[in-house]
């Protein structure tokens, strides 16, 4: 009955670790290995079954073993220990780079759990493969009727055989013995004694060797088949059995610097956690179905269990059924009893071993649903992370939006208004080239700082490259920076005469990198255009050697001279009057465009300039002289200066005493700078 409560607790303990559901959940961080060691510490699982499973009944009874297919099981161990090598290489292998710090945790929980399974499961696969060796199915009974009497033959020759040479060892030690005690006539034949005992002991040693030789190819060949795959499978993956080759390191960068990062760093961060996700979804299907076969490969166990359970039940109902009153029915009951009594103590001992095999595939099953909890969390975590990326990266992407709205925004009011205020077309063509510039410099600057992270290597690499362009380019860069000086406001403008490394032209345009001058030539004040446009590049405004002349911003006339000879002793002074009256008059006549030139052109400068008009005075450069200056717009300077000369020659033929106070025609000449 002592055996039947034992049998009856054993059931308990069968029945709790057959339903998986009923196995609490364990939190990713309590993960521990069957020996309860830290995650950090993965050991091997002992073997602790091979002791009692060599104890057990060959073949166990088929009462037992009913509907377990040895082949069918064997192949289902195998493809499992493979599957676990997969998921092993699998959890191995880092998946995650980006992330937060307690992502190393559950990487480095996972391949912990992943170092258990598998050590779990090839504990789990030699112990049903030792299991296996003991069943026999019905029909291999049959086919091999005579095996198991030739096993059991072996067996006893060498128990029998073991038996004679421990006689024999004890035999020659007590020989030893007494040749120490005996004396010198009994010597001889003592040590004779000693010498048959030695041969015989050395003749079954040799048997013993023969027999074990035997018996191990025996073996080899009907049992240890499955054994022999799960060793090669083992050394696949040494590492779980070798604790000295330490796992991979996992290292993650820290996703809290990528928060403020560019555009294309978040994107590829949420690219590489897309990949993790896909990964951990792996490694969570792979978990789920190694847990399935786990528990297909511990229902035969269970199966096994179960029967034995039923078996001991039968066995105490008819042990409680039997009995008599009278003395032989007593002596009866006597001996059925000592008969349940040991069928109670077979079963039970059965029953213990058959759920201490099952106990390391229960515990695969249990680690496999702590794995796939682990890899849940790690997969919520990822979730997390990508949700934050994905909100910082459309965060990013809405700022550079909006700055682009702006910079076309600000590009547009200065488009209308250039459009609607600036009345010169050249000018606001001016002005559009520039807008273009600046709204295409912003609209990089604001890309550049939106997509790019790592400023510090871009600026080294834009600084080279930099520094190649001003090399190769330097005329180039040299004409688009003169540019902005000709457009500014004591720049050159279409239509304005000005003289440039002693070219004298009315400017026809005004580019990025060139302007065109229409040439002027000829002697004095007769300047007239020759047909070619002179073109340079806008750098010349940096040369030494070649300066710019020009007009004062707003004005378009020159100043010329008429220079009077006067002959000495005559009375000139009545002359010098009267020439001045007609050279007034002629100025009289055109006065007003000089003066509008003239209030504009302080306007324009917000300062007071010399107001044009005649000026006269007496030069001895040649003689004595009456030199009257006087200024000439650009378009009607030829026609100007023959009215100043016409009337002084119709002063002279009207005027007898003007005629004899000068000496020949006047002259007229440009005024130039010296």
């Amino acid at each position: 009955m002592i055996a039947a409560a034992g049998l009856t607790t054993a059931v308990a303990v069968s029945q709790t670790q057959s339903h998986p559901g009923s196995t609490p959940p364990v939190p990713p961080g309590s993960i521990r290995t069957a020996s309860g060691s830290e995650p950090g510490q993965p050991t091997a699982p002992k073997p602790a079954t091979a002791a009692h499973l060599a104890a057990l009944p060959e073949p166990l009874p088929p009462s037992l073993t009913q509907g377990i297919h040895v082949d069918e099981q064997a192949k289902a161990i195998l493809a499992h220990l493979s599957e676990i090598i997969r998921f092993y290489r699998m959890t191995a292998t880092p998946v995650q780079k980006i992330g937060e710090p307690s992502d190393v945790l559950y990487a480095e929980q996972a391949q912990t759990a992943a170092t258990q399974i598998s050590q779990l499961a090839f504990q789990a696969a030699r112990d049903e493969a030792a299991l296996l060796s003991r069943i026999r199915s019905a029909s291999s009974q049959q086919s091999t009727v005579a095996a198991p009497g030739e096993a059991q033959k072996l067996r006893e020759a060498q128990l029998h055989v073991q038996q004679q040479i421990q006689d024999l060892q004890a035999k020659s030690e007590e020989l030893a013995a007494q040749l120490k005690a005996a004396k010198r006539k009994d010597r001889d034949g003592i040590e004779q004694q000693i010498q048959i005992t030695n041969g015989q002991l050395e003749l079954a040693k040799a048997e013993s060797d023969a027999l074990v030789k035997v018996s191990g190819v025996s073996t080899a060949q009907t049992n240890s088949g499955l054994q022999a795959d799960i060793d090669k499978l083992q050394h696949a993956v040494p590492e779980v059995i070798d604790t000295k080759i330490k796992p991979v390191t996992n290292t993650v960068e820290s996703i809290g610097s990528l928060r403020s990062s560019g555009v294309v760093t978040q994107a590829q961060a949420l690219f590489q956690l897309l990949s993790t996700r896909r990964g951990i979804d792996e490694r969570i299907a792979e978990v789920k179905k190694l847990h399935a076969q786990a528990l297909e490969l511990r229902t035969p166990l269970v199966n096994i269990l179960r029967a034995t359970v039923q078996q001991g039940q039968q066995l105490q109902a008819s042990t409680n059924s039997s009995g008599g009153s009278d003395s032989n029915a007593a002596a009866s009951a006597s001996t059925q009893n000592g008969s349940a009594k040991k069928q109670f103590d077979q079963l039970t001992d059965a029953f213990k071993t058959i759920a201490g095999v099952s106990i390391p595939v229960s515990q695969e099953v249990l680690v496999l649903e702590q794995a796939e909890g682990n890899l849940i969390s790690w997969r919520a975590a990822a979730d997390t992370e990508r949700s934050s990326i994905i909100h910082e990266l459309l965060l990013r992407v809405v700022f550079i939006a909006i700055a682009l709205l702006l910079v076309f925004g600000a590009g547009e009011l200065w488009r209308r208004g250039a459009t609607r205020y600036v009345q010169d077309i050249r000018h606001r063509r001016q002005l559009l080239v520039v807008r273009r510039l600046v709204i295409g410099f912003l609209s990089g600057l604001v890309l550049i700082f939106g997509f790019v992270t790592q400023f510090s290597s871009m600026a080294t690499f834009a600084g080279l490259i930099t520094a190649g362009i001003a090399v190769c380019l330097q005329t180039l860069l040299l004409s688009i920076a003169a540019y902005f000086f000709i457009i500014g406001r004591w720049g050159v403008r279409v239509g304005e005469r000005i003289t440039v490394a002693g070219v004298t032209g009315e400017v026809i345009d005004v580019s990025l990198v060139r302007f065109y001058l229409m040439e002027l030539a000829g002697a004095g004040a007769q300047l007239h255009p020759t047909g070619r446009v002179a073109v340079f590049a806008n750098s010349v405004l940096f040369q030494t050697g070649t300066p710019l002349y020009k007009q004062i911003p707003g004005t378009s006339y020159a100043w010329h001279s008429l220079a009077i000879k006067l002959k000495p002793g005559s009375d000139y002074r009545g002359a010098i009057q009267d020439v001045r009256d007609a050279v007034q008059k002629v100025y009289g006549a055109y006065k007003d465009r000089m003066e509008r030139q003239y209030a504009s052109t302080e306007l324009w400068m917000d300062t007071t300039i010399p107001r044009p008009g005649i000026e006269m005075k007496m030069d001895l450069t040649d003689g004595l002289r009456f030199v009257v200056l006087y200024p000439v717009p650009f378009s009607d300077s030829a026609s100007i200066d023959q009215q100043y000369a016409q009337s002084v020659i119709d002063l002279m033929n009207r005027d007898q005493k003007v005629a004899a106070a000068i000496d020949g025609p006047p002259t007229l000449q440009a005024v130039e700078k010296t």
